[in-house]
């Protein structure tokens, strides 16, 4: 062939390749269940080992499956998904014949990226011009994304993790039209995370990636209790007046200062790229007085009504990063604003730039969106948000994208995703992690939301969830389950309780509403029939109503004292659970974890108290009489004696409505009154507490019973354990500050809060009315908006053998 023919050829085929491109021809991939494609890339995957499981893709090891490799078999699969047709894998396109090029054999083939400004190197294009495909990122696992979003293109989804999850449709013969798509992330980092929960590839897909960046209690991995011995005044100084190694700090300190920062820059050094600066969990802030001077008495953190210590850890981080700045400028450094360090610094300075403020909003109401009218505490975020994106340039949120202390109730915050995640980017918003369970039974379209909407927070919410309703369910099923997941947002914004753990959201599942969902659930069933995926996906999030209803059972069993029926649906519930983890429905831990860790001690304790030969005589009253005590004077003022009067007391309920749906939400102390009756005759008798928010004082008759302290075994040495040696001698202590004594002495014989107690009435009580107080230690949170009786309260007869 001469070397002018050669330019004809060319020629010809430049002009077809226009033509077609012009006109708008769709490309061939595959033709009547054949390959006509070839996929091109410069790193052929290796034959797979074995099939994957559930999906799920581990991260790269060296001598494994790249990320590139990663994206041409997803590509190679989900086509073959679509058509039975198995693409061809190869280095070099095939004359006169398409070709999907990716990643690095995309920007060979001409496709350019330098143009997307993506700071985290995540822009993706996917072009489609007469004979070819070109797919690439601008990191290898940006061209794992954009894979994911050309096979979106060609109709598929991933809407959950695992097989169930998998969206495509089915066709022996599969085009594309010739398009040009550019994306980049809304977000740096985006962040799902959760326990026993891997999905790479269901993340990726849907959003997850960016630049790695630290954010944990991590003030351990800098100041070693073992540096205690030569500097005991870097850590706290307890109210005690004494120091002692552990895991809270001397912030004010500037030796602990420098000792802290020069570890903080050898952590970059190492490789942590953006280390994060946040202190211990919990509670041990330093009770010196330079520390405590940096506090401002006025300003309070709302959720525990004690001082705000933000301005002494701002100005301690701030101090941190400017020594860490000039070596690491890059380095991001991170501190959570959580707990009782909140709310902004009443000291008003920017920050120092290479910060970032990690919103933690674990205290405020998980029911209600930012702003919603009527909840105290998402008011009153809209302020501390603003705050701190007065002082920092960079602002993080951790997203709490379940309802903490249940995982057993469904819920959806629709209404939550839709307003926050544009209203958070228009403040900065720079970094998100996503805290959920893998439940997706219960959870399952807030999961898949809100991930799409950290990659892109101006994305149309309710467009996104009309694909979903379609392709998740069918076209015949999605009306009817888009009205279940769209009732249950607009319930958790109609409810007036703000509380945690199971019983603020089980507030809305009255008998009514649950009749009410569990009738569009059946109609999205009976949709479904005949096609068998739609059948299992309908299914899978009946199982999560019937959780509610089932919790409905187990609490109404409880309230009317029959704990015997109560656990036997807990048994039933917790048996089905772990059916539904075993279809890859529910995570492996959190299916259950919360059932047994708060719902079976009061089940199974008062299954045991009531159990024969003892039997209950009076399930006390739903409604009691009830007072706060703030000055904690009610011993003084005769609250707990029989002849009280407390006829101007409001009645309270108790069993299935929280005292912060009552108006009454406060920490303080509690004061409950009731009575009750006693037979004549009877045995020893017994009062049995469900649960309790509180350290509670049990007064009967004016008289105080003790609770008698549980008894505890010691543990077992495990086999082949050494016994540990004496402890050494304490350091000298630092010089001691004056101590306030304690204005009352301490309580004794009180019910420990949120377990079930009982305590022995015989030697109280008399024939007839008897009048009991209950007195309540709630200043001290255990979860959102609980305090006082939260289960029922009853009286049981006990024969002696």
């Amino acid at each position: 062939m001469t070397a002018a023919s050669v330019r004809a050829r060319h020629a010809l085929l430049l002009a077809l390749f226009l033509l077609s491109a012009r006109s708008g021809i769709a490309l061939d991939l595959v033709r009547d269940g054949k390959p006509i494609a070839t996929i091109v890339t410069s790193v052929p995957p290796p034959a797979p080992a074995s099939a994957p499981v559930r999906g799920k893709v581990a991260k790269a090891k060296p001598g494994a499956e790249t990320d590139e490799a990663l994206a041409v078999r997803v590509l190679g699969e989900w086509v073959k998904k679509i058509t039975d047709a198995e693409l061809p894998v190869s280095d070099k396109a095939p004359a006169g014949a398409p070709a999907i090029y990716v990643g690095k054999a995309a920007l060979a083939a001409g496709l350019k990226l330098e143009d997307i400004a993506s700071p985290s190197h995540e822009g993706i294009r996917i072009v489609v011009d007469g004979q070819r495909v070109l797919i690439a990122g601008q990191s290898p696992e940006a061209t794992v994304k954009a894979v994911c979003r050309f096979l979106e293109e060609l109709g598929c989804r991933y809407l959950m993790d695992g097989p169930l999850g998998e969206v495509f449709p089915r066709t022996p013969t599969l085009s594309i039209k010739p398009m040009t798509l550019t994306e980049k992330p809304g977000l740096l980092w985006r962040n799902p995370k959760g326990p026993s929960w891997n999905a790479r590839l269901w993340k990726i897909w849907n959003g997850a990636g960016g630049e790695a960046f630290g954010h944990s209690h991590s003030w351990g991995n800098y100041v070693s209790t073992a540096t205690f011995a030569e500097h005991p005044e870097y850590f706290a100084m307890g109210t005690d007046g004494q120091r002692k190694a552990g895991g809270w700090i001397c912030t004010s300190n500037p030796g602990l200062r420098a000792h802290f920062a020069g570890n903080v820059v050898a952590a970059i050094e190492r490789g942590t790229r953006h280390p994060s600066l946040s202190p211990t969990d919990g509670r041990g802030y330093c009770q010196c007085p330079t520390c405590k001077a940096q506090d401002d008495p006025k300003a309070i953190e709302p959720s525990s009504g004690t001082p705000s210590v933000s301005n002494r850890y701002v100005d301690f981080f701030d101090a941190v990063a400017r020594l860490v700045g000039p070596k690491h400028p890059d380095a991001v450094l991170s501190f959570y604003c959580y707990a009782d360090y909140t709310q902004p610094p009443t000291v008003k300075r920017p920050l120092a730039p290479n910060l970032c403020a990690m919103i933690a909003p674990i205290r405020y109401c998980r029911l209600h969106p930012v702003g919603h009218p009527g909840c105290t505490s998402r008011e009153q975020q809209v302020s501390m948000t603003d705050g701190w994106a007065s002082v920092a340039k960079r602002i993080g949120y951790y997203n709490y994208m379940y309802n903490l202390a249940d995982g057993t109730l469904p819920m959806f915050k629709f209404s939550a995703c839709e307003k926050e995640f544009p209203y958070l980017a228009a403040k900065g918003l720079t970094y998100m992690t996503i805290e959920v369970l893998s439940n997706w039974h219960i959870y399952g379209p807030q999961i898949y939301l809100s991930l799409r909407l950290a990659y892109d927070p101006q994305a149309n919410a309710r467009a996104i969830m009309e694909d979903y309703w379609v392709k998740f369910y069918g076209p015949k099923a999605g009306p009817h389950m888009k009205a279940y997941w769209m009732g249950l947002d607009a319930a958790q914004q109609q409810t007036r309780t703000h509380a945690g753990s199971f019983f603020g959201l089980a507030q809305i599942y009255t008998p009514e509403f649950l009749t009410q969902c569990e009738g569009l659930v059946a109609k999205a069933a009976a949709a479904a029939k005949g096609d068998a995926v739609y059948e299992q996906r309908v299914a899978l999030h009946a199982e999560g109503l019937r959780s509610a209803r089932a919790y409905r059972t187990m609490s109404d069993a409880m309230n009317r004292g029959d704990f015997a029926a109560a656990l036997r649906e807990y048994d039933a519930t917790y048996a089905r659970m772990k059916e539904v983890v075993a279809r890859g429905g529910a995570n492996p831990e959190y299916a259950t974890a919360y059932l047994e860790r708060f719902l079976s001690k009061p089940i199974r304790q008062g299954a045991a108290a009531t159990a024969a030969p003892n039997r209950i005589v009076q399930v006390l009253p739903d409604r009691w009489r009830f007072s706060f005590d703030e000055p904690d004077t009610g011993n003084e003022r005769g609250f707990h004696r029989a002849d009280f009067a407390d006829t101007a007391w409001p009645l309270v309920a108790t069993h299935n409505i929280t005292l912060d749906a009552q108006g009454h939400d406060q920490n303080a102390v509690l004061w409950y009154r009731t009575r009750f009756n006693v037979p004549a005759k009877h045995a020893d008798l017994a009062l049995f507490f469900g649960e309790v928010d509180g350290a509670s004082e049990v007064y009967v008759n004016g008289k105080k019973i003790a609770v008698a302290a549980p008894v505890v075994a010691p543990k077992a040495p495990k086999k082949g354990a050494v016994a540990a040696p004496p402890a050494p001698p304490a350091a000298p202590a630092t010089p001691a500050v004056a101590v306030t004594p304690p204005a009352k002495p301490a309580r004794e014989g009180l019910g420990k809060s949120r377990t079930p107690f009982e305590v022995d009435v015989t030697a109280a009580v008399k024939p007839g009315e008897n009048v009991l107080a209950l007195r309540v230690d709630h200043t001290r949170i255990t979860d959102l908006s609980l305090g006082g009786i939260l289960r029922p309260v009853v009286l049981i007869e006990k024969p002696k053998p």
